[in-house]
């Protein structure tokens, strides 16, 4: 699959948080995959999942990747998964939260996307 593209975001001590990565999207997108993985948590934490939102509304929940150093994956079938295309509009504010249950994670999240035509 030639035209897909990571988009790629890292973070380093980061606590719990919404729209802890923004962007806006100035094409549109379609997310074909998602993939997150901790290298490490801070204090006790245990609990690590990522969230994408579209405009405010959830669009991907809860990719979860609790064991640092073990990735976990949101996949549609083209990537070999069973969850269902998500497109982006352009002009959309796209958020991705980060949920923890204590402490701090670095961690680094990946969406595999095609980009609508220009």
């Amino acid at each position: 699959m030639q035209n897909l593209k990571p988009m790629v975001f890292t973070a380093e001590a980061q606590a719990d948080a919404d729209g802890v990565h923004e962007f806006y999207a100035v094409i549109g997108m379609t997310i074909l995959g998602a993939s997150g993985c901790v290298e490490a948590y801070a204090a006790s934490g245990t609990t690590f999942n990522f969230d994408v939102q579209d405009d405010t509304a959830d669009v991907i929940t809860a990719v979860t990747a609790n064991t640092a150093g073990t990735p976990g994956t949101w996949l549609t079938p083209a990537l070999g998964g069973t969850e269902t295309p998500v497109h982006i509009a352009a002009g959309s504010s796209v958020e991705i939260d980060i949920n923890l249950d204590t402490g701090t994670a670095d961690y680094t999240i990946v969406l595999f996307v095609t980009l609508d035509e220009v």
